[in-house]
């Protein structure tokens, strides 16, 4: 399973830190779920058969000043999470550099230095900012969903259901589609970017031998080949990214449908409540999906990082390293 070879990777001090980390997540998940409750008050008083404009007023200012505080503290617990996998980038990509120095001349002899190169700086930060980063943001918004879908069950259960109705078939499609794909798109534009490396440094060290045999053009092809293979892969990862969007358009739309289909024919404070949920809702939908797209195309980081991150045999010398 892919978060138990993730965990794995943890020290014991960086995985008491992610809890505290899960903890901020589970908090900025309250403090969304808070904002989009706070406004079903100002719905139900703008919207009321009497409504009282001072009072409406009062109600207003006051799920401002909470939204101004709830934004303010969701930067802070932002920049935790931030600070946490900013730290185990580094640390990753330290302990992966000494790891492969210290394995000795025979390994880096046979292995190329521009592929540890990236290794060491590209592919860590991958991991920490494209695995790590949307674990967190997909388990935020999915425990925000989780909150807004009980609340709605046990206040206004049509509107729940509709909403159910509407987005879960568009999801369970979209992931269990793409699956396969979006692993397939990274993998190869990993082996692309490595080949169009390789080329360069190769074309530039063997400057001498490519102007004397005049196959500078044939290094130039393999590079041209290395750019499409980039581009193609890219092209498609543009393409996926596009479909949260248009889904969670469409689910809308077909719960619209559905309300507007088994409503009773009062659809006012209904219609608003649904108006507000869906408000948040397409925003999380669109951001699990997104997060699970950034995952699946950088899960080909977790194999090397997991091999690179493995100790052999190191001189007592260097042990301090990774204290």
């Amino acid at each position: 399973m892919m978060l138990k070879r993730i965990y794995s990777l943890l020290t014991q001090s960086e995985r008491k830190r992610g809890l505290w980390v899960s903890f901020s997540v589970l908090i900025r998940a309250l403090l969304d779920f808070a904002g989009v409750a706070a406004l079903i008050p100002v719905l139900l008083t703008v919207f009321g058969e009497k409504a009282d404009l001072n009072k409406a007023l009062w109600i207003c200012a006051a799920v401002l000043l909470f939204v101004l505080i709830k934004n303010a503290t969701t930067i802070m617990l932002t920049r935790f999470q931030s600070r946490f996998l900013l730290d185990l980038y580094k640390g990753f990509s330290r302990k992966m550099f000494c790891n492969y120095y210290h394995r000795g001349l025979l390994f880096l002899k046979n292995r190329s230095s521009v592929q540890l190169g990236h290794e060491v700086s590209f592919v860590c930060y991958i991991f920490s900012l494209c695995v790590l980063s949307p674990i967190f943001k997909i388990a935020g918004e999915a425990l925000l969903l989780l909150l807004m879908i009980v609340s709605l069950m046990l206040w206004e259960p049509l509107v729940a259901m509709l909403l159910c109705l509407g987005f879960l078939p568009m999801v369970m499609f979209y992931v269990w589609g793409l699956k396969g794909k979006l692993r397939k798109f990274g993998a190869e534009e990993l082996e692309a970017r490595r080949a169009q490396s390789r080329t360069v440094v190769e074309a530039f060290r063997g400057y001498t031998e490519l102007e004397i045999s005049q196959a500078f053009e044939s290094s130039l092809a393999s590079f041209d080949k290395g750019l499409d293979e980039i581009n193609r892969n890219r092209l498609k990862m543009e393409t996926v990214q596009m479909f949260p969007t248009c889904l969670s358009e469409v689910s809308i739309v077909v719960g619209l449908v559905l309300l507007l289909l088994v409503g009773d024919g009062n659809l006012g404070v209904v219609g608003g409540v649904f108006a507000v949920a869906a408000y948040r809702m397409i925003p999380a939908v669109r951001s699990i999906l997104n997060g699970w797209n950034t995952f699946q195309n950088a899960s080909y980081s977790i194999d090397v990082v997991l091999e690179g991150m493995q100790e052999e045999t190191i001189p007592e010398e260097y042990e301090e390293t990774f204290s």
